[in-house]
């Protein structure tokens, strides 16, 4: 502890000295110069017997993104000096590469442009005949048909990709054992892709999903994520995403929904996880799950992910319990002295290496730094190769079993099955289904009899099964294999059948009832993708079987139980008569499925078993959701059930009912009504804070007139709690909109009062946009000082008659024009809808320096104070949980509502202190402010975080969520502003800001060499 104090100090005595000497880490833009690839690479840091070589360089790479072997062993790489600003139509400069095959140096031969005039392209994928590559707006088929290395015509294979957001889009095109390829779709875009068949997938955000590479058919894999930028297979054929801001290493699921900003699950809540570290970073790009024989024992069978702002290489080891990974992190793999260093991918090369896109750029964060920076590169680039070359440095450089896969022989691929390298034998997989034959059916059955090695076994299962050659009595031998990668893949193999004949369903039960958990995740998988009424008991019982330390299978099993109800009959053929663990079983996955039939079982359920609060809450909820108007009365019954003295738990019970029956568009029933005021009653005056802000906050939902004076005379007592004097001043106006816009009007300009309260008043009073609310604000304009005045005139500039008065006070000289520069104040104008707006504001302004001119200075104050400050980071964490948590994560604490900010020290003081004190000045476009006009003339304002059926939920500036019934909206709009508090430095005292500055710099990496 006192070490870890000590260094917490030194660290801080350095970061005093940050005018003196900047640390080359501590920025999203380098403080040093590009470097030469020589030099880049004697910077590398490496376990002993490593070496990195280099492969390309500029001129001949130029900005790297996405990287894939063809069956050459040649390196195709997608490059983009565009990014991050699409081209427009017909005028993109970016272009696939090919890399000739490389010396025992690691340098590449002839470098052949495929494809030239692209828009950002991501993913590439070679084929035998030309490639799949994504460029600015759709996927397309690239055809070389005189194999000359350059495309000769090009089709739109699926479309379109939203690219609203540049950095995720899609990519990482993989292939699977089962000849789909798999595929990334990134952040914050919205997109539509269709397939030949007419199947298609809608995708916003993070999400993968898989499609036939002819354009056949295309199905979503799994949803959720943030911005996924990798794939990987194990042998195994689980499927490892690496992500940025949830976790670097994620395991994928059919089917399953992971955590992403402000969505919501399917009901059955978000897959597991394997690792709780983050690698000090959020911005994770490239995964490879090493499986091979050419790096040392240790290395083997464990994840390496590309970290780009930390600039190195993350390794971690992984520890299996059943199916069920857990990532353990290990010491850095690679780690450089170059800040320019940006490894966006990272892939296992048929001869067993790793290699590296190195990105190489000054500037690597999107949102982090503006776009238009003119420090971005768009020149350089760099390909490493990653070999081992053993202790004494002289092994053997690593070399393909072939020089072209594409001309080897049957009995060639036939042995390439069995390779170590798994890169090869999906090769070796891919031409014996393309090209092999009757010649490879019959070898390929050969190996299956018994001769062939386990890898040979289980890629010749696939080939047969591709080439439509597997028969049942093979499938049934493979599926009694005494290997279980031989029975895994089985089951895999007979997930992907359609139909599935009845002895084909009996190996899946056997393999459900396996000895390896393994092969019992992907039984239960297989009976996912072939819901039928009998597939329950088998499927309830080994849900009873499963551990609960195998995660992994629990949640598979959940899934695979889930999709048996789907059909809305299901339910009228589940077994006659429930075990209670069965029935507990059913009850658990019955969220996951959005129907009556469901809310109906969990009505009976719950009026027959008891079950913990948890569990109350959840069904409620979906009950509610789905349920009929007619089972009101036994709902309410429900959820009053064994709760009668505890408020707490009443409270919750009442909000999740409230909330389930606003989403399906019903209004509650007089007796549920009634219940709710009854709890609010109680909670006013309850000595908890919380749960007293709780009851006000309800007094104000249900609109309760009898509480109406009660709440005017807490907000006007000042010797009540602040936050029961706020709760109560918002909850006011959804009961009578113009009774208390005086008693508003009297906190908002008494000096005594605390500034929180005040800043409440005025948006409280902005947001009921009436005549008599905005002259409430004008008034105070006059005497309010300089941070109280910021709040009003973003309360009035929202709406059109606001903006108008906000113009006439500054005429008037009520309130200084300097207001009017500020960011905030005139993206909300701009909304505003006023006629005229910007010939006013700038006839008002134009005597006045530029807002940014006094941004800079304060920034540049601020910067010199904090150096000379005494800094306590203990203290700074206590700010950053009072005023930043509400919002977001940090070492998996708070919520998930704003950027993740592990390894936000990385940004540096400077970049900090803009994010804080100018918010709006580069706002991603997922995290903007939505402004929600009302009917009733009021106006709503926070951040859109999801829709539950006919609600619309956001966040405001202070985390807590607010929901609005779609019917009551009249205009959306969706602005450039940042939901963040434009005045939050003015928020916090002083020298609690520089303690908390102090902390967020102390959340980053330990420096290269030191981890």
């Amino acid at each position: 502890m006192l070490k870890c104090f000590a260094s917490m100090i030194m660290w801080l005595m350095a970061a005093g000295s940050l005018m003196a000497q900047k640390d080359p880490y501590s920025e999203f833009i380098a403080q040093t110069k590009p470097r030469t690839p020589e030099e880049e690479r004697q910077g590398f840091h490496v376990p002993p017997g490593f070496e990195v070589q280099l492969v390309a360089a500029e001129p001949d790479v130029r900005k790297p993104i996405n990287m894939n072997f063809d069956d050459q062993g040649r390196l195709w790489v997608t490059e983009s000096v565009e990014y991050p600003f699409a081209a427009k139509a017909g005028t993109g400069r970016d272009y696939i590469g090919i890399l000739g095959k490389t010396n025992d140096d690691g340098r590449a031969g002839r470098v052949t442009t495929f494809a030239g005039g692209l828009n950002i392209p991501i993913g590439v994928l070679p084929l035998s005949d030309g490639a799949i590559a994504y460029s600015i707006p759709n996927l397309y088929r690239f055809y070389d048909v005189e194999h000359k290395d350059h495309a000769d015509r090009q089709e739109v294979l699926m479309g379109s990709i939203g690219h609203r957001d540049t950095h995720g889009m899609t990519g990482e095109f993989t292939w699977g054992f089962d000849g789909w390829v798999y595929a990334c779709h990134g952040y914050s875009n919205t997109s539509e892709l269709k397939a030949k068949d007419g199947s298609k997938v809608v995708m916003n955000s993070g999400n993968t999903y898989r499609f036939r590479p002819d354009g056949s058919h295309i199905e979503q894999f799994t949803f959720g994520q943030v911005n996924p930028f990798g794939l990987s297979f194990d042998p195994l054929g689980n499927l490892f995403s690496c992500d940025c801001h949830t976790r670097p290493v994620m395991m994928l699921i059919r089917g399953a929904h992971y955590d992403s900003f402000g969505k919501p699950h399917d009901g059955l809540g978000y897959a597991p996880e394997i690792m709780t570290h983050d690698h000090g970073s959020t911005a994770i790009a490239g995964i490879t799950y090493y499986a091979a024989d050419h790096f040392p024992p240790a290395y083997r069978d464990t994840v390496f992910v590309g970290n780009v702002v930390t600039n190195r290489i993350n390794h971690d080891r992984l520890e299996w319990t059943g199916s069920s990974p857990k990532a353990i992190e290990q010491p850095d793999f690679l780690t450089s002295d170059d800040p320019w260093f940006r490894p966006v991918d990272i892939k296992m090369g048929p001869d067993g290496a790793l290699y590296v896109a190195d990105f190489y750029n000054r500037i690597i964060g999107h949102y982090e730094v503006p776009l238009t920076h003119p420090g971005r590169d768009r020149e350089r680039g760099r390909i490493w190769r990653i070999v081992y070359r053993g202790p004494d440095g002289k092994g053997a450089i690593p070399r393909m079993p072939r020089a072209d896969w594409g001309k080897a022989s049957v009995d060639e691929l036939i042995e390439d099955l069995g390779h170590p390298n798994l890169v090869v034998r999906i090769r070796a997989t891919n031409q014996l289904v393309e090209r092999g034959g009757e010649s490879a059916v019959q070898k390929v059955k050969a190996l299956l009899d018994g001769s062939g090695s386990t890898f040979q076994r289980i890629h010749g299962l696939w080939v047969a099964e591709r080439l439509k050659s597997l028969d049942d009595p093979l499938l049934e031998k493979a599926a009694k294999d005494a290997d279980r990668g031989v029975r895994t893949h089985t089951m895999r193999i007979l997930a992907e059948r359609h139909p599935l004949s009845p002895s084909m369903r009996q190996l899946i039960l056997a393999g459900l009832n396996d000895p390896d958990a393994f092969v019992q995740r992907t039984a239960a998988d297989a009976l996912g993708t072939h819901p039928a009424s009998e597939n329950t008991p088998p499927l309830l019982a080994a849900r009873q079987a499963a551990s609960p330390k195998d995660p992994q299978l629990v949640y598979t099993i959940r899934v695979a139980l889930r999709n048996q109800l789907l059909d809305k009959g299901a339910w009228d053929h589940l077994p006659s008569s429930l075990s209670e663990p069965d029935a507990r079983a059913l009850a658990d996955v019955a969220p996951g499925v959005h129907s009556s039939e469901a809310a109906k079982f969990l009505l009976h359920y719950l009026q027959q078993y008891s079950e913990t609060f948890e569990n109350r809450v959840r069904y409620v909820r979906h009950i509610a959701r789905y349920g009929e108007n007619s089972w009101a009365e036994e709902l309410l019954n429900i959820a009053r059930k064994n709760s009668a003295n505890k408020l707490d738990q009443q409270l919750a019970l009442f909000r999740t009912l409230m909330e389930g029956t606003q989403a399906r568009g019903a209004p509650l029933n007089s007796e549920a009504k009634k219940w709710g005021e009854d709890i609010a009653r109680q909670l006013v005056d309850a000595s908890d804070d919380g749960l007293a802000v709780a009851g006000i906050e309800l007094c104000g939902s249900l609109k309760i007139q009898s509480l109406d004076n009660q709440l005017a005379s807490l907000v006007a007592d000042k010797k009540k709690p602040e936050s029961r004097r706020g709760a109560a001043m918002a909850a006011l106006p959804a009961i009578d909109a113009k009774k208390h816009v005086e008693l508003l009007g009297q906190i908002l300009t008494d000096d005594s009062e605390a500034a929180a309260l005040r800043d409440k008043a005025a948006n409280v009073l902005g947001g009921l946009n009436q005549p008599e609310s905005q002259e409430e604000l004008v008034k105070c304009l006059a005497v309010a000082p300089q941070r109280l005045q910021m709040v009003i005139a973003l309360a009035l500039a929202g709406s059109k008659s606001g903006a108008e008065k906000l113009l006439d006070a500054v005429t008037a000289g009520k309130t200084s024009a300097r207001l009017l520069q500020e960011r905030p104040v005139e993206f909300r104008l701009a909304g505003s809808n006023l006629p005229g707006w910007k010939d006013r504001v700038a006839k008002l302004t134009q005597d006045l320096p530029p807002a940014d001119e006094r941004v800079q200075k304060l920034l540049q104050a601020r910067h010199d104070r904090f150096v000379n400050a005494k800094k306590d980071p203990s203290a700074g964490a206590k700010v950053y949980e009072k005023n930043c948590a509400i919002c977001h994560i940090l070492a998996n604490k708070g919520a998930k509502i704003g950027p993740q900010l592990d390894g936000i020290g990385n940004r540096g003081l400077d970049r900090i202190l803009e994010d804080i004190i100018d918010p709006n000045r580069n706002v991603d476009q997922a995290f903007r402010l939505t402004t929600l006009n009302l009917k009733n003339g009021q106006i709503v304002s926070g951040l859109a975080l999801r829709e539950e059926g006919e609600i619309l939920v956001l966040a405001d500036s202070q985390g807590k969520e607010v929901r609005v019934d779609k019917k009551d909206i009249d205009e959306k709009i969706v602005s450039q502003l940042s939901p963040m508090p434009a005045n939050l430095v003015e928020q916090i005292p002083e020298a609690d800001f520089y303690n908390l500055m102090a902390f967020l710099l102390l959340q980053r990496p330990e420096p290269a060499g030191k981890k």
